[in-house]
């Protein structure tokens, strides 16, 4: 039997949804635990919004186990995104920013150690990003940062769906930086869905939690993704919920 592994949701799949409305939905799942998007919540909320949603995710018991995923342009950025994933209680924050930037990687390993978060280098594909060079989008873009910043608050977010648009195997990736994986998101592709649920397309569930086990270290949640259209976000989730579940057994 494999690691019993919390499922959580990233909440972009409710993109459509406002935060309290999100929580309402994720009560007729099994499901309570969040990585937040920033649409619904994020640092540059006012102090107003950001206690109000404290006060909500409280009343839902919604715990939120990390945020993102956060573009980063410079490093001056930095410091207010690691802050605001501490304050809400997340282990980790996930980050999108050119691999060749290592001021930020500098800025995000060093506000990191202050506030105690994690953070994860998530990747990207050619279904978002058209410039894949701004992006990281292979295993060498994310070993080669890793190896030049050997620190234990830096890791990375797989996004095993834009992994599998770029042609790039979930299960290598796991082999390659699994010591370094600090959360994943399961996200799959299919013939009817280029952003599909997972379990629903090419995505081998069972093979990745496997390999989790073997490779990695991951106390984080399993974080179910998808961009389906807005009336089959809750359907979705309960039948991704149920593949997530079911690969664990």
């Amino acid at each position: 039997m494999s690691t019993e592994y919390a499922v959580g949701v990233q909440t972009v799949v409710f993109q459509h949804r406002t935060l309290e409305e999100l929580l309402s939905d994720l009560a007729e799942t099994g499901i309570d635990t969040i990585d937040l998007w920033d649409g619904h919540l994020s640092a540059d909320d006012d102090e107003e919004t950001v206690a109000a949603a404290e006060e909500a995710l409280e009343a839902a018991g919604v715990s939120v186990c990390g945020c993102g995923v956060v573009d980063i342009e410079g490093p001056e950025e930095v410091r207010e995104h690691v802050a605001f994933a501490d304050r809400l209680g997340a282990s980790y924050l996930a980050v999108n920013y050119p691999p060749d930037r290592d001021d930020v990687t500098e800025a995000l390993v060093a506000a990191a150690e202050e506030f105690g978060v994690d953070v994860a280098i998530h990747n990207y594909s050619s279904v978002h990003h058209d410039d894949l060079s701004t992006v990281f989008s292979s295993i060498d873009d994310v070993r080669a940062v890793l190896d030049r910043y050997d620190d234990p608050r830096l890791g990375v977010c797989v996004d095993t769906g834009h992994f599998l648009v770029e042609d790039v195997d979930p299960a290598d990736v796991i082999r390659e930086l699994g010591d370094r994986i600090v959360a994943v998101h399961l996200k799959d592709t299919s013939e009817a869905e280029i952003e599909d649920l997972p379990g629903a397309g090419r995505l081998d569930l069972s093979t990745l939690v496997a390999l989790l086990d073997d490779h990695a270290h991951l106390t984080a949640p399993l974080v179910i993704e998808y961009e389906l259209p807005e009336d089959r976000a809750v359907e979705a989730l309960r039948e991704a919920e149920a593949n997530v579940r079911a690969a664990m057994r």
